[in-house]
């Protein structure tokens, strides 16, 4: 069965956050023991966020590749300029690539994808059948299961609407201590997408992961 923890991205996994108060972010991508360093200036990747100018405007998408350069994580691009109502979305192309967080702070606060925070996102694409039971390893009270089936190849039924499943996403919406909704059913290959609307400092984690919650 897959391994689903937010506290460890890896390339099947996708990391956003909405920035909505304008000014100067600076971040770092690292180990989850990294998350723990304080923050330095020099050597961090930043992002800009500026005023949108038009009211009512679109808001984009900005999506950054984790990559290794040596012992380190970098990003690319390193630096962004956005509007305020943007999001920016990390995720990593490279299957060896385990094991990072992102981990920022500067204009509107603080976020971190191993502690998710409001309007944040976490994304996990389920390459196994399987029963997955997951909750909040920071001891948060939410918790839900994702049903994975197979697919037969041999029903086109099936595999049209799997077709139409891997372009849509599946959509879990997590607010306060409320989960909508607790019980999914998916195929194999399907993303599954949680929305942190309301939340401070949760995790995504399966609960074989978690002592005590089996």
């Amino acid at each position: 069965m897959d391994t689903l923890d937010s506290r460890s991205l890896r390339y099947i996994d996708c990391f956003a956050q909405k920035f909505t108060t304008p000014g100067h972010v600076y971040y770092r991508i690292s180990t989850l023991a990294g998350a723990c360093l304080p923050f330095g200036e020099e050597g961090e990747f930043t992002i800009d966020i500026r005023t949108r100018s038009e009211k009512g405007g679109e808001s984009q998408q900005h999506d950054v590749q984790v990559k290794r350069e040596g012992n380190r994580f970098v990003a690319d691009p390193p630096n962004l300029e956005i509007h305020a109502g943007d999001m920016v979305l990390w995720n990593t192309p490279d299957p060896n690539i385990a094991g990072y967080v992102v981990v920022g702070e500067g204009a509107g606060g603080k976020f971190d994808s191993s502690a998710l925070n409001s309007e944040a996102v976490f994304t996990h694409a389920f390459g196994s059948p399987g029963e997955y039971k997951w909750v909040d390893a920071h001891r948060g009270k939410i918790s839900g299961v994702i049903h994975v089936r197979s697919l037969d190849p041999k029903d086109k039924e099936q595999c049209q609407k799997w077709l139409a499943t891997l372009e849509e996403g599946s959509l879990i919406v997590v607010e306060g201590d409320s989960v909508r909704p607790k019980k999914m059913e998916i195929l194999t290959g399907q993303t599954v997408f949680w929305a942190i609307q309301k939340a401070s400092g949760i995790s995504i984690t399966d609960s074989r992961l978690v002592t005590g919650k089996n």
